[in-house]
């Protein structure tokens, strides 16, 4: 799935192709991993739900670290380049945590997703 749009810049008329280039995994994003239905007419809603979820799992941190930590780990799992592809331990130092509670986190939004 390509999404292209046109940039302001000094020529808007060339479209710019945005980074969810679906050729290059890693800059996949979770809506790739979607199974499309035969219709075609869920697409929107199952993005908006997904979406939904992400957004609500990461606001449910009690404190604005928390929601920092978990924004964090949503980016670990669907496009580590955006946080230069750090690990779970250097993740878990710069949040004051151990790595180990870090996975945790990984493991619980993989599961609120109903992604494995």
């Amino acid at each position: 799935m390509l999404l292209w749009f046109i940039l302001p810049d000094m020529n808007p008329s060339e479209p710019r192709q945005i980074e969810n280039d679906s050729r290059h995994p890693e800059r996949r994003h979770l809506v790739d991993f979607l199974e499309l239905l035969p219709n075609g007419n869920e697409s929107p809603r199952r993005i908006c739900e997904v979406l939904s979820r992400t957004l609500v799992w990461i606001a449910d941190g009690s404190t604005l670290e928390q929601v920092g930590l978990r924004a964090t780990v949503v980016l670990y799992c669907i496009r580590p380049n955006l946080i230069g592809g750090q690990s779970l331990e250097e993740i878990g130092l710069r949040a004051g945590c151990t790595w180990q509670a870090v996975e945790h986190l990984v493991a619980d939004f993989r599961y609120t997703l109903g992604w494995e």
